[in-house]
């Protein structure tokens, strides 16, 4: 106690000091606080089910390493349960359905899920109660409901009225038992509704499993191969055929690199609290040389040296604490800000990022570790002050020895180094998001939406009727004030993908398994997209309306698959075109041959990442499903439109609404490149604070340097010295360091450039990005020096021969 109070005596004394210091730590344990909260809610501990570790995705990856989860109809199901490593595993389908009976018709995301889904979670309810097994005896599911917290509080307000009400989904009662809790988010539905599995073999389900202790994912692995390789044995359309299984976990499934993203910000968020605390060390030497009289008188009167050490590192603890007490309040601030940052389909909805206790029990650690670093080396010098020279009469200030030098060095060239690493990486980071922005896409997205049209379940059952709806929607669409042009797309979705299908092209018997992306849609389409037309024609509105067996494909098709030959009047077919499913109308013969009729432009269809893929474009009128997929350009605010849309089919029929609404744009941000703007404004911000976290130590150093020299630098300028010779003698000490620093710095981003692109998907070794960090670095330095070396250049030599 008697060694703090102190230690606040002395930085009420040198106010400037202190503040410097503390703002240092402040912001290194204050930014890595945040990125630490972000880093346990969304890698540590983002899953608030029971045995989480133990759950696992299924996935069925095709050559190109694509594909979705395993699948089983009802038969199926059962034979995981004779899987040796499967515990238990519960069955998911999502739709779309009207919630009824309200005010207004509102269309609502229903999880379809077997009976054991909370059991199997290991959750409990917010209110009311969940359903179990006992919900769905001998295969029969009772009409229960069990709402989203999210949908509860925004649907009705948070009411706990709601238990044992009654709604309605697509005309279908159910009854309200329970609101799950906040975090339970899984398939972000709003309603949660037990069910059953049918005979019916084209049913398919999302199959997911946990599984026994201790088991390991290649026997697992090889074990549902043999499954799924029986299950498409007998079916050549099975769309299973050919896949190979791969087991991951949770995360693993909804992160993908994001993961290693976030550690590496982590890292970086690390190197700048060790630029802090180099900071605080070279601020504490300098001003040890100003309590060196102080220090020896100490030890002339019996003060041990471990009794030195730990006054100075009582002094630097202090720091540390109060640093940190200011960045966890920062923190709180930041972690809000982080994750309105986060793109939205990068993390588990699951996670819950705040500054927890453990994250506080971090947070001390880091500040307690952190004095200790920042301290260590300046007591651990300090410690040792020579008695003889100090206590001369009248001495206050002595020339700092070798190893005192040395640990500046060291300090500095640590600082130069490491941030020079953060700016080559936020360099990186940031021509990484540029290009991406940059992509060439291929159509113009601007006030470009999409949505679905979402009509009642049940209505218009067969193809013609279905067909009918769906034009009359589209022409309403299209007459409304402020749409530009409307189109159906109900496969393709630009610039990520489509329909992944194997085709056959007649007479291309070379072609070794020929796969393309099939877009069904209107033909207006390629004019809301701006697609150019390169050759031929586009089928209309007859053709799609008598489902003609007419096609468009892109330019990477013609390259790829009809090298040399003459695209019109191809003929191309897909097996997979004949999607059996129990609410899909099929058109007659949907997997026979299509004759090409035209070329379009390449536009993305893989993502941002990926080259063009080659794209069969067909009439929507082959597969209709119970919604209807648009894609509309607006020739005002997107979301007047989409508010105008939304009126005017409610018109039509009062439960046809519009669902999942979004702007293309909206897409590129939380899909495209999100996460690239994410990981380069972040290592920015990190790049910027340590610039000028190493500016403050280099202003330090030279400072420290220059009261260190005031009698010698006197005696020059009396002996006729000029200021410009003294400003490069005081430069000349430091600029060996900062080379070093930066020839460190820049090995460092070369030998690490393999991280930053798995991680990042940046390349730090890029030569203009390096120079330019080395410019901006170098000229930063210079400005940090160049002050305290002007100072010592105009320095009246009578006073500075009196220093002694």
């Amino acid at each position: 106690m008697q060694d703090f109070l102190f230690a606040l005596r002395q930085f009420r004394k040198s106010p400037g000091f202190a503040f410097t210091a503390i703002l240092s730590l402040t912001l290194g344990i204050g930014a890595t606080t945040a990125i630490f909260s972000v880093v346990y809610g969304v890698l540590i501990d983002p899953y608030p089910y029971k045995d989480n570790d133990r759950m696992v995705h299924v996935e069925l990856k095709d050559k190109n390493d694509r594909g979705g989860l395993l699948v089983v109809n009802g038969p199926e199901s059962k034979e995981l349960r004779q899987v040796s490593a499967v515990d238990d595993f519960f069955l998911e389908q999502d739709k779309t359905e009207t919630l009824t009976g309200e005010q207004f018709p509102v269309a609502v995301n229903v999880g379809l899920y077997s009976a054991n889904l909370f059991e199997y979670m290991g959750v409990r309810a917010h209110i009311g109660r969940l359903y179990t097994p006992a919900d769905a005896p001998q295969g029969n599911a009772a009409p229960v409901a069990v709402l989203s917290y999210l949908f509860w509080e925004k649907q009705y307000g948070g009411n706990v009225g709601v238990l044992g009400r009654t709604i309605q989904l697509d005309h279908k009662l159910y009854t309200i038992i329970g609101v799950a809790a906040p975090r339970f988010t899984w398939g972000d539905v709003d309603v949660y509704v037990p069910a059953v599995t049918t005979a019916d073999p084209k049913d398919y389900w999302n199959a997911f499993l946990k599984l026994k202790p201790d088991s390991k994912f290649p026997p697992l692995a090889a074990e549902l191969q043999v499954l799924v390789d029986r299950f498409s044995r007998d079916d050549p359309k099975d769309f299973r055929r050919d896949r190979k299984v791969k087991i991951v976990t949770l995360n693993e499934e909804v992160l993908g690199k994001f993961s290693g993203t976030l550690i590496l910000l982590f890292v970086a968020v690390l190197a700048l609290l060790v630029i802090g605390c180099a900071n605080v060390s070279i601020l504490l030497l300098a001003r040890g040389t100003a309590r060196q009289h102080e220090l020896a008188m100490r030890a002339s009167l019996g003060a041990g040296r471990a009794r030195l050490i730990r006054q100075l590192l009582a002094e630097s603890v202090l720091l540390s604490v109060v640093g940190a007490a200011l960045g966890i309040l920062a923190a709180y601030k930041g972690v809000i800000a982080l994750e309105a940052m986060l793109p939205f389909y990068s993390f588990p909805h699951e996670a819950s990022i705040k500054v927890s206790m453990p994250v506080l029990l971090f947070s001390v650690l880091v500040a307690l570790a952190t004095g200790i670093l920042a301290g260590i080396s300046p007591a651990w010098q300090l410690s040792r002050p020579n008695l003889s020279q100090v206590l001369q009469a009248g001495s206050t200030r002595v020339s700092a020895g070798l190893g005192e030098k040395r640990l500046h060095r060291v300090l500095i060239a640590s600082q130069v180094a490491l941030t020079l690493l953060l700016m080559a990486g936020a360099g990186a980071a940031m021509k990484t998001f540029l290009a991406k922005t940059h992509t060439p896409l291929g159509f113009v997205p601007e006030n470009l939406i999409e949505f679905d049209v979402s009509f009642p379940k049940g209505s218009k059952p067969t193809w013609q009727e279905r067909l009918n709806q769906n034009q009359q929607v589209l022409e309403t669409i299209a007459q409304i004030p402020g749409v530009g042009s409307a189109s159906v797309s109900t496969t393709y979705f630009p610039p990520f993908g489509g329909f992944n299908a194997k085709i056959e092209i007649q007479g291309a018997t070379t072609l070794a398994e020929p796969q393309a992306r099939l877009g069904l849609m209107s033909p207006e389409l390629f004019r809301t997209l701006q697609m150019p037309l390169l050759r031929g024609r586009v089928f209309d509105e007859t053709e799609v309306a008598q489902a003609a067996h007419v096609c468009v494909v892109n330019e990477t098709f013609v390259k790829q698959y009809l090298s040399g030959r003459d695209p019109l009047g191809q003929s191309i077919r897909s097996a997979m075109l004949k999607v059996e499913q129990p609410d899909f109308a099929l058109a007659t013969n949907p997997d026979g041959w299509l004759q090409v009729v035209g070329v379009v432009g390449d536009a993305k269809n893989g993502g941002l990442d990926h080259p063009v893929e080659p794209a069969v474009f067909l009439p929507y009128s082959f597969v209709l499903t119970q919604f209807q997929s648009m894609i509309v350009r607006s020739s005002g605010d997107p979301k007047t439109t989409v508010g105008a849309i939304s009126r005017r089919l409610g018109a039509i029929s009062a439960e046809t609404v519009v669902v999942n609404d979004h702007t293309v744009e909206w897409w590129l941000e939380t899909r495209g490149w999100g996460q690239d703007r994410f990981v380069a404004t972040l290592f920015a911000l990190f790049a910027i604070l340590a610039l000028a976290l190493a500016a403050t130590g280099l202003y330090s150093v030279v400072s420290y340097g220059v009261t260190q020299r005031t009698q010698e630098i006197g005696i020059r300028m009396a002996l006729g010295a000029q200021r410009g010779s003294v400003v490069k003698l005081v430069l000349t000490s430091t600029t060996l360091v900062l080379g070093i620093g930066i020839a460190i710095g820049l090995g460092l981003s070369i030998a690490l450039n393999q991280v930053m692109a798995s991680w990042a998907g940046a390349d730090s070794r890029d030569p203009l990005t390096l120079l330019g960090a080395s410019l901006v670095l170098i000229i930063i330095a210079i400005v940090a020096c160049i002050v305290p070396a002007w100072r010592a250049a105009t320095v009246n030599p009578m006073q500075a021969l009196r220093t002694e």
